[in-house]
């Protein structure tokens, strides 16, 4: 019996690990494409003769450095901007299929248990939900620390639970696990993110405008100042400030400086 759990628990993570992981890629993916849906509406107002719209292009540029740099580079040089926004559009579009594709063989692969009817697909939306809490709202180093260990003790619990029983209260144990999640979510909220607000806003553990999330990555590459990160990044883990040199978080200071 000891063994048949440990062999259920490896499993739980296993699964849990594959669908947190690939639905973070997705997203991760997906806030970065739809950024070029922005680009069409401002040039549209624009042209309209809307010049004090909030979302101008330089905004837009600097909000989204790894489109604004290719739509000036082919602006200046009198190129049209459909090809640009076609190609992001039609890899999102790639992206979206292939999460869908990944939704259903998950019903076949992790899932093939007996469940009710969409009980995989209200799984797969909380792990969403969670995904991207995680990238807007956890910001400081106590919330990084805490939210995602909680979330996946949570979570494995609810596997573990869907694993070891049959048909019965699936969907009472997922709004039970739901609640949970929730709950983390706000006494983070309340206890490190909003406290957060008021702090020092020249401190590199507060969150700011030039580093949203009080936690860091080496720059592996010069690139990275214009260009988005490499997805593979997301599996790097980030550091606190004072793993980091002095003169490295001078040097996020003064990119601070120059934010508009």
């Amino acid at each position: 019996a000891l063994v048949r759990k440990l062999q259920l628990l490896l499993k739980c993570i296993i699964t849990w690990l594959l669908v947190s992981s690939i639905t973070g890629f997705f997203i991760r993916v997906a806030v970065n494409g739809s950024a070029v849906l922005m680009f069409p509406i401002a040039m549209g107002v624009r042209a309209m003769g809307s010049s004090s719209s909030p979302m101008s292009l330089r905004v837009l540029t600097r909000s989204f450095p790894w489109i604004g740099v290719h739509v000036e580079v082919l602006r200046r040089a009198g190129r049209p901007l459909g090809p640009l926004f076609k190609s992001h559009l039609s890899f999102l579009l790639f992206q979206c299929f292939a999460y869908l594709s990944c939704n259903l063989a998950w019903r076949f692969i992790l899932y093939r248990k007996s469940a009710p009817e969409g009980f995989e697909e209200r799984i797969f939306s909380v792990c969403s939900g969670l995904e991207l809490f995680t990238l807007i709202c956890v910001r400081t180093e106590h919330s990084a620390k805490i939210f995602p260990k909680l979330v996946t003790g949570i979570m494995l619990f609810l596997h573990f639970y869907i694993f070891c029983s049959l048909y019965p209260l699936h969907n009472l144990a997922l709004i039970t696990c739901g609640l949970s999640c929730m709950y983390v979510m706000v006494y983070c909220l309340n206890h490190f993110e909003e406290p957060a607000l008021r702090a020092d806003p020249f401190a590199h553990t507060t969150p700011t405008a030039a580093h949203p999330r009080a936690l860091y990555l080496p720059q592996l590459s010069p690139s990275w100042t214009l260009e988005s990160a490499p997805l593979w990044t997301m599996f790097y883990s980030p550091s606190p400030p004072s793993s980091f040199p002095e003169e490295a978080m001078r040097h996020m200071s003064a990119e601070e400086y120059l934010m508009p």
